[in-house]
């Protein structure tokens, strides 16, 4: 990746500046983890899910939203990532889809209001930076980047910090790392320890992606059900 390169993607990695209260990012990461699903069951793009993501928690960030509404938030966010993302590719998920995905509890008229509101927020600009961004054609690693998304503790961070600690997460040497950066290679690999224990798996390096789902889904499906549906 050339420097100019670089310098564009971080003048557009937007970091969260409002602090996101305790019980809302619950509520947040049961929301997040909902939206991981429906766009794994439709094939979406990492990059996509990022983007969805990102917009959830500017606009969460930044408003009030009673807990009835934050599946429309996050349908919305949804939608505008499909639209920006996926136009070129083979993926067909129109609005249609989405009111259905919803089990038709909001109709298409309040997703594209929620569209607009959240676009009026980040001035319809959605050019926004994603982890993925940052690999410039290098091979993406997406089970640890799905892994940084749907897990709150990462919220803070920006795009190139989670890109360099998911990059160097199998390195040897983390010497001359930064140090917010050895702290994120820490927390992922606490985590992740944490989640083969738990389930009693010796070998902790990994099924990433297999040892996240089943977590969530075990812990958290029925809570997804209760504050969604």
């Amino acid at each position: 990746m050339d420097f100019d390169t670089n310098d564009y993607l971080r003048v557009r990695d937007i970091q969260l500046q409002e602090p996101i209260s305790h019980q809302k990012i619950g509520q947040l990461e049961i929301l997040i983890y909902w939206i991981f699903m429906i766009s794994e069951k439709n094939n979406l793009n990492t990059k996509t899910i990022e983007l969805a993501v990102i917009l959830i928690k500017i606009y969460v960030s930044k408003n009030q939203i009673q807990p009835d509404n934050l599946q429309l938030v996050g349908l919305a966010s949804l939608m505008i990532a499909i639209k920006f993302n996926e136009c070129q590719t083979q993926i067909n998920m129109n609005i249609d889809n989405v009111v259905s995905q919803s089990n038709f509890e909001f109709s298409s008229k309040l997703i594209l209001e929620m569209e607009m509101s959240i676009l009026s927020l980040v001035e319809y600009d959605v050019n926004i930076t994603t982890i993925t961004d940052y690999y410039n054609g290098l091979a993406v690693d997406s089970d640890l980047i799905l892994f940084v998304t749907l897990d709150s503790d990462f919220l803070y961070y920006q795009k190139y910090e989670l890109f360099e600690a998911i990059t160097n997460y199998y390195s040897q040497d983390t010497q001359n790392l930064p140090i917010k950066v050895k702290n994120i290679i820490y927390k992922i690999n606490q985590k992740i320890n944490h989640l083969t224990q738990t389930e009693n798996i010796e070998t902790p390096k990994i099924r990433r992606r297999k040892i996240f789902k089943r977590k969530f889904r075990s812990a958290k499906q029925q809570n997804t059900s209760d504050i969604l549906q």
